[in-house]
């Protein structure tokens, strides 16, 4: 009878594995990255918010008053940080 013993290169499976683990390393790294600057940004939006003086009133003299209120100046001031 013949042995039909299977050589398994234990370098090559090592060198896979290793591969791997540095790739999902990477993977959660990146992904943390996308999670902080995403928060980063949403405070921006929240800090530099136009809505926060609006009024929620159906009188036009009111909303007159709010819209005047309202700083546009640094509207897009936020978006080169995307």
């Amino acid at each position: 009878m013949e042995n039909n013993k299977q050589n398994i290169d234990y370098g090559s499976l090592a060198g896979i594995i290793i591969i791997v683990i540095v790739l999902v390393i990477g993977i959660f790294y990146l992904a943390g990255q996308r999670i902080e600057k995403s928060k980063e940004f949403k405070t921006t939006l929240n800090q530099n918010s136009v809505v926060d003086t609006a009024t929620s009133s159906d009188e036009i003299s009111d909303i007159e008053n709010s819209v005047n209120s309202m700083n546009f100046n640094d509207l897009g001031s936020g978006i080169s940080n995307l």
